[in-house]
């Protein structure tokens, strides 16, 4: 889960408490209001039926619209409705907020049109009063929940926005993966991120300085390898006796193609390499293997046998993949006791065997540059799993019948 989303699931989380809290509260204080409204009430319910006892004991007329009585109510924020017609009219459509007994009467409190009555229902006498004290609307509480939302929406959009520059750095990041070295993520301001992103780009300016420093290293060898290749061949066309003129020249071409090579190796290691893909005939690849070795044909019915089962097309580079099949073949016809390998060529892939012993350790440890397990410099298993994983193939190994075999299939993605 990413850090953006664990933030909106914090936010709304606490969106929702924050709601719940003022919607409990507002209950909360709508309740107290309703408990308060019904002491007043009863308070005034039962002063009216004190007044009608009080008239029954003294043998006189009821009369609920008597000085005393209306300055009582005047006091207690009620006005007696006389009007029988809007009375029912309100009894009717009102909506009934408390009902309870109360001294043989009924006593409801009702609300309408956002007006509220104290109606009260006994066997001698109806009525029904208006409250006259304002009903105020709990705007402070309404405001303050609108205030917290925007605090919560403010900060959710000030997280996000310090977090923006984390996509720019996954975006720079995602580019020197792919193998460029020039983007630059140098940040002025003064957080966390800025730090990772300002650390990043040391760190990415000083592999730049050394791959630059390797680059320029690599060449200049094999730039002044080329000129005593170049004089040599001179030299060579000087010579009179023809046979030791052919072994030069063949010694020389052969220091010719292993610089050549060299050149792919360091392109193709430093991510500047550019694939050209195609569709191959997998026995012409082979083909072309066998020509960078540069064996002759005797030799080459000597040391290699090549079986095709059935033809196989590979969409490759026609540059890259001989040069890992040559550095195969050559490690095989090195190491077996035989010096000899088998080519076979299938529709699930090309199989290479020799005989041999087999490897001490894991096939993985022999795919780091400079292991040291064998005679040579360590590069060749190196150099084709490099190129095995450009071109989207699988190299595998396996032990049977004392014969080193590799499998090179491609991948189903």
């Amino acid at each position: 889960m990413s850090i953006y989303n664990k933030i909106r699931i914090i936010f709304l989380v606490s969106l929702f408490f924050v709601t719940a809290f003022f919607i409990s509260f507002f209950y909360i204080e709508k309740s107290q209001h309703l408990q308060q409204i019904e002491k007043r009430y009863m308070q005034t319910s039962l002063f009216l039926h004190k007044h009608f006892r009080q008239s029954i004991r003294h043998n006189t007329e009821v009369d609920f619209s008597d000085a005393t009585v209306k300055m009582y109510l005047q006091e207690s924020d009620f006005r007696l409705l006389p009007d029988k017609k809007k009375i029912r009219n309100i009894r009717k459509h009102a909506h009934v907020l408390k009902q309870r007994k109360v001294l043989r009467s009924r006593f409801e409190i009702l609300r309408m049109k956002h007006r509220l009555y104290l109606s009260l229902e006994n066997p001698n006498f109806e009525l029904l009063l208006l409250d006259t004290q304002e009903q105020t609307q709990p705007w402070q509480l309404l405001l303050g929940y609108l205030l917290s939302l925007f605090f919560l929406i403010l900060l959710y959009v000030w997280l996000t926005k310090s977090l923006k520059p984390l996509k720019t750095l996954q975006t720079q990041i995602q580019k020197v993966a792919e193998g460029d070295l020039s983007v630059s993520v140098k940040s002025n301001k003064k957080d966390e991120i800025a730090q990772v992103s300002n650390a990043f780009d040391d760190a990415l300016r000083k592999l730049e300085s050394l791959i630059n420093s390797r680059q320029l290293f690599l060449r200049t060898i094999m730039h002044e390898l080329k000129t005593p290749i170049g004089k040599g061949r001179i030299l060579n066309a000087f010579l009179e006796e023809n046979k030791l003129k052919e072994g030069y020249e063949e010694v020389f071409g052969r220091l010719e193609l292993l610089l050549n090579e060299f050149s792919k190796i360091e392109q193709m290691l430093s991510s500047h390499y550019e694939l050209h893909l195609a569709n191959y005939n997998a026995k012409d690849l082979v083909e072309q293997a066998l020509e960078l070795m540069i064996m002759d044909e005797e030799t080459l019915e000597k040391q290699v046998q090549i079986i095709e089962e059935s033809p196989l097309v590979i969409s490759t580079d026609f540059t890259l993949f001989p040069l890992a099949l040559k550095n195969l073949i050559d490690n095989a016809i090195k190491y077996a006791p035989d010096h000899s390998v088998e080519i076979r060529i299938s529709k699930e892939g090309i199989m290479l065997s020799s005989k041999g012993v087999q490897f001490t350790d894991n096939i993985e440890s022999y795919f780091k540059p400079f292991h040291g397990k064998g005679e040579g410099l360590g590069l060749g298993l190196y150099i084709v799993h490099n190129i095995m994983e450009m071109l989207n193939l699988n190299l595998s190994y396996e032990y049977v019948d004392n014969k080193n075999t590799f499998n090179l299939i491609k991948l189903h993605i």
